[in-house]
C-alpha cells in the first residue's frame, strides 16, 4: 500500500481561499509528515520571525483511500503570510465553499474532488478558530482572517439545536 501525504498550502485573501496543493510519498520516506511539512515550509517559504508556530498552522484535516491501493494523509498549511509568487495556485471564493458538501458521493472530477477537501479543511480550520479559548490562534490570524472563519461557521459546520 503506498502512502502520500497530501498538503494544501492555504490563506484567505479578500473573499476566496487562495491554495497551493502538493503531494509526497510518505511510502519511501518514512518520517512523520509534520516533520515533512516543516522542512518543506522551510525550504519553500521564509517567515518573518523565524518560527513555524508563530506563523503557520499545521493540521491533519483527513485521510481516504484511492484505488487501486494508496492512502492518502490530508494536511492543510495555512499562514496569513503566505506569498505564491509565481506559483501555481487556485482561488475558491468563500461563497462557494458554503456550497460544497462532502456529503455527497465523491465526484469523478479532480477539481471538484479538490473542491471538497478544500472546503472539510476549511471547516477543521473555523472549528478550531471558534474553539480557540486559549488564543493561540489569534496571534497567527490576523483580524480579518479570523472575521472570515467567523462568519464561515455556521455555514460550514452547522448549528446544534
Amino acid at each position: 500500500m503506498k502512502i502520500l501525504l497530501e498538503i494544501f498550502y492555504m490563506r484567505i485573501i479578500n473573499a476566496e481561499v487562495s491554495y497551493r496543493r502538493k503531494q509526497v510519498s510518505l511510502s519511501e520516506m518514512g518520517q512523520d509528515p509534520e516533520q515533512i511539512i516543516h522542512s518543506l515550509i522551510k525550504q519553500k517559504y521564509s517567515t518573518s520571525t523565524g518560527e513555524i508556530e508563530a506563523e503557520f498552522i499545521i493540521h491533519s484535516t483527513s485521510w481516504r483511500y484511492s484505488p487501486p491501493d494508496q492512502v492518502i494523509l490530508t494536511y492543510v498549511v495555512y499562514s496569513d503570510e503566505l506569498n505564491f509568487a509565481q506559483e501555481e495556485v487556485r482561488n475558491l471564493p468563500l461563497e462557494e465553499l458554503r456550497t460544497v458538501s462532502i456529503s455527497t458521493p465523491r465526484p469523478f472530477c479532480p477539481i471538484e474532488l479538490e473542491k471538497q477537501v478544500v472546503s472539510h479543511a476549511i471547516r477543521h480550520l473555523a472549528f478550531l478558530v471558534k474553539t480557540d479559548h486559549q488564543h493561540k490562534l489569534k496571534h497567527i490570524l490576523s483580524a480579518s482572517t479570523i472575521e472570515a472563519y467567523e462568519s464561515l461557521w455556521v455555514t460550514l459546520a452547522g448549528r446544534v439545536f
